[in-house]
């Protein structure tokens, strides 16, 4: 699976990234104070504007998507 890093950047508070895979893209925070948010950027985000879904670690994140898409975008900004 081929993933495409639009953005990673460091921050005081936490690291972003943002990166697709295939036809799925996705934006990552992770908080130095451990959690993570996870936005899948879909009509639903569109529409809302929503800011994702917030997870305690990366074993919850992951679990709680079935797109190996998503899993493989979470596991690129574990390592990046």
């Amino acid at each position: 699976m081929q993933i495409l890093i639009i953005r990673s950047e460091t921050v005081e508070a936490g690291k972003y990234f943002e990166a697709s895979c295939g036809k799925t893209i996705a934006h990552v925070y992770i908080s130095k104070f451990g959690f993570i948010n996870v936005c899948c950027n879909n009509a639903s985000h569109k529409a809302w504007k929503a800011s994702g879904r917030y997870f305690k670690s990366f074993d919850d994140a992951l679990a709680a998507y079935k797109s190996l898409e998503m899993k493989a975008i979470i596991n690129a900004a574990l390592e990046a």
